[in-house]
Order: C-alpha cells, then structure tokens, then sequence
C-alpha cells in the first residue's frame, strides 16, 4: 500500500505496514484522501537526523486524527485529537528513509498519541527513537529527494529558510473503507494552511534581473511608494490616480499676461473649458503659470506640439501637460471596503445614478471658496460610520482613513457591520475603549490645525526641536533641506553631517528640497564627494597585518591577506554611497568580508588586526564631516 508525495523538491514514494500498523496506516490515508497534507510543510529538518512535517499550522503543535477531523466537522460530538500509536518491535529506526507518527506527550490532562504529524529519518541507525515514535511505512523511492532536504539550510530552530512544501499527494493503493462521515473535498487547497514568511518554494532567492529591468522595478516600486505616502497625507484622493490627459500646465509666463489673453491665444486648437493663471492669495501678482483644460484630449495634443517655445509677451513659454490632481473630485476612494460614495443631493437630469460634468478648474465649492481644500475639511455629514465608546461617546470616522493608518481598523470594517437605525444615518461600531482613549487615538490619526506660538521663547524651543534625534535619523536630507531654507546656519551644519550615513542620491524627493538654493544643494554633494575621496585614500594596510594561511612575500614583493582585498573593495564601494564608518567597521560586515575571501584563517587575521582597524576608523571619523 503506497503513497506518492510530489515535494518542492522531488517526489516520495512510501510504502506502509498496513498489516503490522493498521490504526496508523488508515489514519495517514484517509488524511491523505481529504488533501490534508497538501501544501504542509517540512517545518523541522535536522540534519542527519529527520524532517518532519504533517501539522498544517507548521508550528509542531497542531494537527489531528482523521476521526477527529470526522468529528470537527459534525455538531455534538467530540473524539480524542490523538490515538494511541502502534508500537511494533520489528518496525525500527535503522535504515534512512523510516516513516514514523510524531507522539505527542499529555500536555495539560489531554490524552496524548499519534495525530497527523509524521517524520521521515534521514540517516541510518537512529535507534534511540525505538519505543518512542511509531513506524509504520518506509520510503522505497526518492531517496535522493531525502539528501535534497537533509542538505537544506536552516534556522536554530531547524524551519529551513525556503519553504519546502508537499505540492500533491496521490494514493497509489487504499484497502481500507472510508470511515463514517468522511468527505472528500472536491478539489485541492491552493494556499499554504500556514502564514510562512519564509522564502516560497516556487521562489528563486538568489534569481536576478537585468540591470535595465531591475531599475525599472526599482523606480515603479518607488513610485508605488510615493503615491501611498502622498494618498495618506492628503495630497492624492488615491494612490492610483491619473492625472487629465486634456489639461497643459504653461509656465515662464510675463507676469502681464493675463487669463484672456492665453485663453484667445490657444482657443485655436480647440474649445477651451478653462483658462487661469495662478496669482498669489495675498498680492494677487502673478506666479507666471497657467493652467488650460481643453473640452478634447487632442485638442490638447495639438497645443503641446504648437506652443512649445513660442513667444508670448516677449517671453517664450514653456508647455507641458499637466501632472496636478489637486481639483479632482476629493470624494472619489479606491478602498473596496468602502465602497461607492452616497449623493445626498440627488443626481442629474432626474436620474440619482447620473453626475453632472464639471470642468477640471474654475469649479466653485459649495461653500463658495474658489481655494484648494484639504482632504481632512469634512463635515459630520461626510462621514460614513461611526465608532461608540464605552461610555457612549460617538466619534463620526471616515473608513478609508481609519483604514488607511491602521491594520486593526482595516481588519474591523473588513467584518460586516450592523446596518444604520433610523436615527443614525451610518453605521454604528461599539468598541471598548473608553471615549479619552478613543479620543487620543484618533488624533494621531487625524492631522490637528498649525498650533498657536504665543511667545518667541516658544518659537526658539521649536528651532531646537529640528535637531532632535528622531528628525535627524529618519530624514537628516528634510532637515538640511529646512535649515538652509530659512538660514539656519548652525542647523545646517549639524544636519549636513547626519546626511553622510544614507546616500544622497537615492534619498526620496520632498517639498523642502524645492526651496533651497543649488547653491546649498552642491555644498552637501561636495562635501560627500570630498569625504568620500578621502576616506578611500586612507584604506591602506600596513606590512605587520598578516594572516598565517594566505599572506607573505611573493616574488620579493608582500601579498596582503584576502580579506583586506574584500575589506578594500566593499568598504570603497560602501564610502563612495555613505561616507561614515557605520557600516565598514561593524561585525556583520567584517564577517561577509572573512566570508567573501575564502581563508578560513582570514577571520582570526582580522581579530588580531583589531588595533589598526580601530586607528583606520578614528582617521576616518577625524576627517571634516559638516559644510
């Protein structure tokens, strides 16, 4: 009586001892016959010794007996997870390949026994495993798939780091009935029982992309990123959002020229739904840009084409199509959860599933405000559900923000929730928190209005502020950016020198960078480019460093040890993105470089070398850190 186990890593024919171990033998098939092992995995794996597998929460603590699982699954009645295993003097552990129910001990006054949980051994002559684990089949193919596991790497706890997975079980002979109640699924399941954050067994850890296509993923990761971030400030409706195909953005604009005379300039191409040159809210001086939005998308087109470079009141301007979604519709959410916005002020020509066209600008808000309106500038009416605390508060949320900040609330609404009454018009959650902690929780969520500075001595305290520990290790670029905006020179300096531990160059983009001057911008490249360049020249190793295995003259001439060639090499590579010492003189890098030469002496070279290594950080760390 076989059964085919179809691995991540080749397939598994068992033979079992139907006839010596029929408890165990119908048990193993008929979990076999429900899919109950598809998709486990081998979370244990000892090497030499046994992988074990067969609990579907891969913890070593689940699984169950068929008849148990028979049971689970009917209304009152209960069966033991466990039976008691078959202990056969003939069947040991003395060949590779032995198949053997798990026993679980008595924990807590439940019976223990045999349950799902199986391993297979992986080397011969493990007899010290007789009269505790139970065999019942051994392995008469596959026993190279066996080496594959047994040469897997692992954890201390012995959970390989890649997943291996049993993809199909197929059931060569069964002579035994189904038991009463047994129902066979009508297919098999297509996601892993248990939430592994290990690598996938259908992943390739160490596959790499083409350099070109890398970066393509890099950059569509990075936008991905951008877009979530500016979703959850408020700056986009949502992350996906497009921006009009039909509307140019023209800028170097005289400050004399006016809305008529742009919209009479390129009416030409097309019917022009609105014209406005951006001016200023307090002076009304014009910021010598414009927004057009023509009725079609090839209208548009050919106004870029046209227009670029042409000169407009002695100035020639530049036209680009727009990438602003400021003035789209802020009521617009692609949480699915959420679902589609309620009009409660019917729709369009008699029809409530109808919206009027509006045009991208020049679209009056209700209030009658012409002006950009933050995403958070919502009335209790806009709100879709409410939370009630414990003492009977109700705080009126918005799902999509809650959502948004917070997995627990994203999981809450993701249950279904009670219908509104007839007095409250959106749903109502009670939770248990009391209405002050309730309340300190949504404003972390929610942004609070700019606080009031009655005093300069509060003023100053918030210019110290800028330098405090957690601004300069999250941002120190932001915080440059800000102190060179408004002159702080000694803020300058101080954050200047935090911003040689990330690379500048792939720092994210922010606002702030928009307002400082290049000027300030080459000063920080500088001084990267100088420390770097001078950090580099200081990687040299004197002649008393040696490593007794792969260092000593050669030709007349002295060859230094190995992993001064890797240290070299990966430490210039390392200074010329962040030139500091963070990195190039902490213990997981000084190992990836005894790693990387290849010596194994290199790594007691490398312990004895402790003092020049120490003197090479401080020549670095003495070297000018700050503009």
């Amino acid at each position: 009586m076989s059964v085919l186990f179809e691995t991540s890593l080749g397939d598994i024919v068992i033979d079992l001892e139907v006839g010596l171990c029929p408890k165990s033998s119908e048990n193993f098939l008929k979990l076999c016959k429900i899919y109950y092992y598809n998709l486990n995995a081998f979370f244990n794996v000892s090497k030499d010794f046994l992988a074990q597998a067969g609990d579907p929460t891969a913890t070593g603590t689940g699984g169950e007996s068929v008849w148990s699982y028979i049971a689970s699954q009917e209304e009152n009645k209960s069966v033991p997870r466990h039976f008691v295993p078959e202990f056969v003097p003939k069947l040991k552990h003395t060949h590779k390949g032995a198949v053997s129910m798990a026993v679980a001990p008595s924990v807590s006054g439940d019976q223990g026994g045999c349950g799902s949980q199986f391993f297979i051994t992986l080397a011969d002559n493990i007899e010290y495993l007789d009269g505790k684990h139970a065999v019942f089949g051994h392995v008469v193919e596959g026993l190279d798939t066996l080496d594959k596991i047994n040469d897997i790497f692992t954890d201390q706890a012995g959970r390989p780091f890649k997943d291996i997975r049993i993809r199909h079980v197929v059931i060569l002979d069964d002579p035994f009935p189904d038991p009463v109640g047994l129902v066979k699924p009508p297919f098999s399941p297509t996601r892993p029982p248990d939430n592994s954050t290990r690598i996938a067994e259908d992943e390739d850890a160490l596959a790499t992309l083409p350099e070109e296509e890398e970066e393509r993923e890099r950059r569509k990761k990075a936008a991905t990123a951008s877009a979530l971030t500016l979703e959850m400030v408020g700056d986009l409706p949502f992350a996906n959002v497009r921006p009009p195909e039909n509307v140019l953005f023209v800028c170097k604009l005289n400050p004399v020229t006016r809305d008529e005379d742009l919209e009479l300039i390129f009416s030409r191409f097309g019917t022009i739904m609105s014209c406005q040159v951006i001016r200023d809210k307090r002076t009304g001086d014009s910021l010598q840009y414009a927004f057009i939005e023509f009725d079609k998308r090839e209208d548009a087109e050919q106004a870029y084409f046209k227009m670029q470079n042409v000169l407009v009141d002695d100035r020639r301007i530049w036209v680009d199509f727009s990438q602003s979604v400021a003035r789209l519709n802020t009521s617009w959410s692609n949480d699915p959860k959420l679902g589609p916005h309620r009009r409660e002020k019917g729709g369009f020509a008699g029809r409530t599933d109808l919206e009027e066209t509006r045009r991208y600008r020049g679209v009056p808000k209700e209030n009658g405000g012409s002006d950009y309106g933050m995403v958070f500038e919502m009335s209790d009416e806009d709100t879709d559900v409410a939370l009630e605390s414990a003492d009977g508060v109700k705080f009126c949320v918005h799902r999509c923000i809650l959502a948004t900040a917070s997995p627990f609330f994203e999981h809450m609404f993701a249950l279904p929730q009670p219908p509104p009454d007839g007095k409250e018009p959106r749903p109502v959650i009670p939770v248990s928190e009391h209405s002050s902690t309730l309340s300190s929780l949504l404003q972390f969520i929610y942004p609070e209005p700019d606080p009031a500075i009655p005093s300069l001595d509060e003023l100053a305290a918030l210019r110290k502020e800028l330098l405090s520990p957690r601004f300069l290790d999250e941002s120190p670029t932001r915080v440059y950016a800000i102190a060179s905006r408004f002159d702080f020179e000694y803020e300058e300096q101080v954050a200047s020198g935090h911003t040689l531990s990330c690379s500048i160059l792939d720092c994210p983009l922010s606002d702030d960078l928009k307002f400082i001057s290049a000027h300030a911008y080459h000063r920080l490249l500088v001084l990267h480019r100088t420390r770097s360049e001078a950090a580099r020249a200081l990687l040299k190793i004197p002649q008393d460093i040696k490593c007794i295995q792969c260092s000593g003259p050669f030709y007349g001439a002295l060859v230094p040890p190995k992993w001064w060639k890797e240290f070299e090499r990966l430490a210039k590579e390392e200074l010329s993105v962040r030139p500091t010492t963070n990195v190039i003189f902490s213990m997981p890098f000084l190992a990836h470089v005894a790693q990387e030469s290849g010596c194994i002496r290199c790594a007691g070279s490398i312990l004895d070398a402790h003092a020049f290594l120490a003197s090479l950080k401080k020549q670095i760390d003495d070297l000018p850190s700050t503009i």
